[in-house]
């Protein structure tokens, strides 16, 4: 059960990947603006109605660059029940008993979810726009389809409030992201160098 309820935190994260984050407003370097942290609380559920999944709680996101980041998820109580890492070429998986490596991100979601889901969209759908150089269509109410989601972003003052997503194809999925918190991550440094 622990490792099901851990396997649904990184599709949370990676569909979460839908999750949500800021964009900041600022002048920023490419880097500053793709270095991201970001906080919050997710449902995720999924699987069809006689058999469903699902996971509630906490997460706290990074994103290092366009290819690396690394996901945590906590229990309603805040107690850590998974943390996934990935970078080019790698990936792991631990669920506080093991770390499991994987050769991708992709890799890593199939064996823990049994179904891959997109390292770029995480990257990308995070931040509240579809991901780079992947068709997608854009709807009149501001969300997009994309790789087969529905993705809706809700910004409050500039910023990435809640997003959520849900699958159009293949057995039900839907995620909601409420963000809490959105830190480019050289702001935060900057900050923290500060005092």
């Amino acid at each position: 059960m622990r490792r099901r309820v851990l396997a649904w935190g990184v599709a949370s994260l990676a569909v979460v990947a839908l999750g949500g984050c800021a964009t900041p407003r600022i002048s920023q370097t490419r880097e500053a603006v793709d270095t991201l942290a970001v906080a919050g609380r997710l449902s995720l559920v999924s699987g069809p109605p006689d058999a469903q999944k699902a996971l509630y709680g906490g997460f706290r996101l990074e994103l290092r660059g366009a290819a690396s980041g690394e996901f945590e998820v906590f229990s309603p109580l805040g107690q850590m029940q998974a943390r996934a890492q990935w970078s080019p070429g790698q990936a792991s998986l631990n669920d506080g008993r093991q770390t499991q490596t994987y050769a991708s991100f992709d890799a890593m979601t199939r064996a823990a979810l049994g179904v891959a889901l997109p390292q770029a969209a995480l990257q990308d759908w995070v931040r509240g726009r579809p991901a780079a150089g992947l068709p997608a269509q854009r709807q009149a109410d501001g969300g997009f389809e994309q790789l087969g989601w529905l993705v809706q972003p809700t910004w409050r003052d500039g910023k990435l409030v809640l997003l959520t997503a849900q699958r159009l194809g293949g057995d039900p999925a839907q995620l909601r992201m409420v963000i809490e918190s959105a830190t480019p991550q050289a702001e935060r440094a900057a900050a923290a160098g500060a005092n």
